[in-house]
């Protein structure tokens, strides 16, 4: 028996907005809204589900990728799934559980928090990283995490010695990352110098950390390993089987095969590659030669017998150890040839005095009200997965008796130790220009870990902006990293001015006017004005301000004025202007296919004579009776009436010439037939009536979904009506195996 495991690492920067909390659209996802949906969509709920086709093109079997590989996931991507992909969330856990019934070890392991360059983080910071992802990790699976994924793989003693001291007693690393080995408790003659093509990376080796610590390690395979990420492995499911198989046969019976990936290799790097990684699952456990394990349960078969002494200040993602977090070392992803990096090293020195200057500022005014700052940090995590928890962890962590000022204080300190272990994430400097969102990120966090500071009195931006000014963007005014930094971080600030003047522009046009992450409380409006105080509380730290306001519309637009400052619509935070432009958007298309409707009722007479007479009809009235249809379907539809008779008026629109609009009724129909299959064996009738509709229409649908939820009915329901079983996989191009 041949033992595989197949490691994926999946992550995404934190991207809320440090004020706010939200993720706000991010257009370079389109067309998607942001980045975490568009990735989802791409990789991470595909490989819940994965397809199996068979020779035909129909579904043959789902394969839930996470149950045969094992995983490590971000946890701010983790924290993000949770409301926004809870479906994702529960395959995770069935898999991990899954995983411990099959094998005694769950396929799930933990991740440092905010995904720093830990040989670049103070020892302080690595062991906050270290007990946030593990406690994070053990919110969402609900066990103590068997190994941890280090961000990017850079690994230095600290590191290793914060997961031992955490409890976490494995990591995955790459061969050219040992440095010599030697078997367990054998003299200092004994080591033997190793390099990545002589490295046995079959086995689990034990680094030795002093005073009875350890952690043990699995080195991946990098041919395989790179050839998965980077090459055509992907292409084919069966060829990557024959890989695997081959890589497998080369090696000890008694060995591990290790192959680790960005997890998002499955599916968004590379297109239906989580189709191609299920199809070589189910063929290797199909053959019984193979047995697919997590590290924890390959080590509890063959424990490490070898000792392994790691290269420090190394990684997986460059060759030149840690300098791509630091230097323009000439690591990039592929920019133009002109474009340098040289932006990094004064980013890092900007971010490095910040972090230290702010850790002064929190030792010393978090030390006025909490008993253990440092300790109550590693703890605030408990309050950062459920914020319901923050009022009585303060007062459990207080030097005495809190008032509601000394509360606030608390809080206060303990969101700027926060954001100083976001602003660290690796993402800041992984990529080609300074500009990107990912730096831009970066500094948004140090923005609000300035600002915090700014409230206990300690003025660091002047200083932070004097670092940053060397940093110069590849782009044609783009300007220097100080200019970056005042124009798209401290320009995103959420000022309690900005956020009453936000709220009260949405008030004067009818909106909603509530602003993530803050509750606002605005004075009355009155005759097209509103004029007074209005109280704004921000949820992350308690604080409350009171900010004049004083909003009008004129001509039709609303402008206001809150504090000393002028504010207009494009002063919106983008979510907000998101929400608007949607509520226009809607208002706006229902005036024009009202309007349509009433310019057709008013040439309809003329039209049942003349285009009986077979005229072609021209494209602008084929498009609006075809707007007519369609909303008249949907609202039949949204009414109950007989899908049926929709399909034969569609059909009867369809044949005098009129043109659908395709995409707008497509997704409603989808919805609709999703919806219908969800509900089954009592909607059946429903979801053969959308699928004739669709036809009717000309409409193609993405049955993607919907296919998946027909076949996982027919799964796990075997006494299903064999008639309506056939019917809907008739329908649906679905061959699902016998059990």
């Amino acid at each position: 028996m041949r033992a595989l495991c197949l490691h994926g690492h999946f992550y995404q920067p934190p991207r809320e907005h440090p004020w706010l909390g939200v993720i706000e659209p991010e257009a370079s996802a389109a067309p998607h809204r942001d980045w975490n949906a568009r990735v989802t969509a791409e990789c991470y709920a595909p490989n819940a589900a994965a397809r199996v086709l068979d020779g035909a093109g129909r579904l043959a079997a789902l394969v839930n990728n996470y149950e045969w590989t094992s995983f490590d996931f971000g946890p701010t991507l983790l924290a993000w799934l949770a409301p926004h992909a809870p479906d994702v969330l529960a395959a995770l856990r069935r898999a991990d559980a899954a995983s411990i019934a099959r094998t005694g070890r769950g396929n799930a392991w933990a991740q440092a928090y905010g995904h720093p360059i830990l040989p670049l983080s103070t020892p302080r910071d690595v062991r906050t990283q270290v007990l946030w992802g593990r406690a994070e990790f053990e919110w969402r699976f609900g066990r103590a995490p068997d190994g941890m994924w280090l961000p990017e793989m850079a690994v230095d003693l600290t590191a290793l010695r914060a997961l031992a001291d955490a409890g976490i007693g494995l990591t995955i690393l790459a061969p050219h990352q040992a440095r010599r080995v030697r078997p367990l408790g054998a003299p200092e003659r004994a080591w033997k110098t190793v390099r990545p093509e002589t490295l046995d990376t079959r086995r689990v080796y034990r680094c030795v950390l002093g005073e009875g610590r350890s952690v043990d390690v699995v080195f991946r395979d990098a041919g395989i390993s790179h050839d998965v990420a980077f090459g055509p492995l992907l292409h084919d499911g069966a060829g990557l089987a024959a890989r695997l198989r081959a890589a497998l046969a080369e090696g000890p019976a008694d060995g591990l095969l290790t192959v680790a990936v960005d997890g998002e290799t499955f599916g968004h790097h590379h297109r239906f590659g989580e189709m191609a990684l299920a199809f070589a699952l189910r063929a290797l456990v199909a053959e019984g030669h193979v047995v697919l394990l997590p590290p924890a349960a390959f080590r509890d078969a063959v424990p490490p017998a070898d000792e392994v002494e790691i290269a420090e200040g190394t990684s997986w993602s460059c060759p030149h150890g840690v300098e791509r977090w630091r230097a323009d070392c000439g690591c990039r992803v592929g920019g133009p040839p002109s474009w340098n990096q040289a932006w990094r090293a004064p980013l890092r020195a900007a971010i490095d005095w910040l972090r230290d200057q702010v850790a002064n500022v929190y030792e010393r005014r978090a030390g006025e009200v909490l008993r253990d700052p440092w300790g109550a940090r590693d703890r605030y995590v408990a309050c950062v997965l459920d914020p319901a928890r923050t009022e009585a962890f303060v007062a459990a962590e207080a030097a005495a008796a809190p008032t509601a000022a000394a509360v606030r204080h608390a809080r206060r300190a303990l969101e700027l130790a926060r954001h100083a272990l976001l602003m660290q994430t690796s993402c800041g400097w992984f990529f080609d220009e300074l500009t990107g969102i990912e730096p831009v990120q970066v500094l948004r966090y140090a923005a609000r870990a300035i600002e915090l500071a700014d409230g206990f009195g300690t003025r660091l931006e002047a200083d932070f902006c004097a670092r940053l000014e060397p940093a110069r963007s590849n782009l044609a005014g783009g300007g220097n990293g100080a200019e970056v930094y005042r124009r798209a971080a401290r320009g995103a600030a959420a000022s309690p001015a900005r956020v009453a003047a936000s709220a009260a522009l949405l008030g004067l046009l009818g909106r909603d006017a509530d602003v993530p992450g803050y509750a606002v409380v605005l004075p009355a409006a009155a005759d097209g004005r509103l004029t007074g105080d209005a109280e704004v509380r921000e949820h992350a730290t308690g604080e409350t301000r009171r900010v004049p306001v004083a909003a009008a519309m004129r001509d039709g637009v609303p402008a206001a004025r809150a504090g000393d400052a002028a504010f207009t619509l494009a002063d919106l935070f983008g979510v907000q202007r998101e929400a608007l432009l949607d509520a226009l958007g809607r208002d706006a298309a229902g005036a024009v296919q009202a309007a349509g409707r009433a310019a057709v009722e008013r040439i309809r007479p003329l039209l049942d004579v003349v285009l009986s007479d077979g005229v072609p009809m021209p494209p602008s009235l084929a498009a609006l009776l075809g707007w007519e249809g369609a909303s008249a379907i949907v609202a039949g539809l949204d009414a109950g009436a007989a899908i049926e008779e929709l399909a034969a008026a569609g059909a009867r629109l369809r044949r005098r010439g009129v043109r659908f609009p395709v995409d707008w009724l497509a997704s409603r129909l989808t919805a609709a037939l999703e919806s219908a299959a969800a509900e089954l064996p009592a909607r059946a009738r429903e979801v053969t009536a959308l699928l004739d509709l669709a036809a009717a229409t000309g409409v193609p649908l993405d049955l993607e979904r919907a296919q998946r939820v027909v076949f996982e009915w027919r799964r796990s329901t075997p006494d299903a009506p064999a008639a309506l079983v056939a019917a809907l996989s008739e329908r649906l191009a679905l061959a699902p195996e016998d059990p």
